[in-house]
């Protein structure tokens, strides 16, 4: 008996581990700058919707599957002078219920999935902002396509962080100059690889005003770690006044312009 109590509360210490342990570290999640729960454009919020469409069933087919588990232990469980049970070979029903079910998942899930794939991987629009991301060892830079944005030889302006509109979609060109980077705004959009000798694009929006964090999520060599950006989403006229004074004066110091 002893035994068995010590072995129920070592259960019940590594469950409440398990249970407290996620709360206690996303307790300041919803203020983090790279929370991917706390989006601030169309496309990730259209992420989100289809992690949480999947998340919901899942913990309630996870939770079901233990009490099932736990009730099994406990009803069924060997007693003292038990005879060995009857041994059989299946449940034809049970294992066709449990075959049919998840495929009727599936496919309730896969409506969504798919029609937001092709949603989100169109091509660009005419009105799009349109950006070069150029990504190297260990840095990043950002060039505006638009020949509104270009200098009197019609060179692009470039800046060491990005700068966009609110409630206007960027079409952003990826390119990478010497290893595998990969582009990600947690709060505006996922992940995308950026490669050398491959063209990838993204196209993504904010929808408030704000400074998001980004950073490069492929490990690309011994300095990763500092490259890092902020994407600072402006009213549109906010928009078009910061980028003509940072091509007047430069990014150091920011102009205050540029300040949401």
């Amino acid at each position: 008996m002893g035994f068995r109590r010590v072995s129920i509360m070592k259960l019940a210490t590594v469950a409440l581990v398990v249970v407290v342990t996620p709360v206690l570290t996303s307790c300041d999640a919803l203020s983090s700058t790279q929370n991917t729960f706390n989006p601030s454009g169309d496309v990730a919020q259209t992420q989100l919707n289809l992690f949480i469409m999947v998340l919901i069933p899942a913990i309630i087919i996870l939770i079901g599957v233990f009490l099932a588990i736990g009730y099994i232990m406990v009803r069924y469980r060997r007693r003292e002078g038990d005879p060995i049970p009857p041994q059989i070979h299946g449940n034809n029903r049970l294992e066709i219920g449990w075959t049919i079910a998840p495929t009727i998942l599936l496919l309730a899930i896969a409506v969504p999935t798919v029609a937001a794939i092709f949603d989100l991987g169109g091509d660009f629009e005419e009105d799009d902002l349109r950006v070069k991301v150029v990504a190297f060892q260990w840095d990043w830079r950002f060039e505006y396509l638009d020949p509104e944005y270009a200098d009197e030889d019609g060179n692009p302006l470039a800046t060491q962080d990005l700068y966009i509109p609110i409630d206007r979609y960027v079409g952003a060109d990826l390119e990478a100059l010497d290893v595998i980077h990969s582009f990600w705004i947690p709060k505006l959009a996922g992940k995308q690889d950026v490669m050398p000798s491959r063209d990838n694009t993204l196209r993504f929006n904010a929808t408030e005003p704000g400074v998001f964090q980004g950073q490069c999520a492929e490990f690309c060599g011994i300095s990763h770690s500092f490259m890092r950006f902020t994407t600072t989403a402006l009213e549109p006229a906010q928009f078009d006044e910061c980028l003509a004074a940072i091509a007047e004066n430069g990014e150091d110091p920011v102009p205050e312009v540029c300040v949401p």
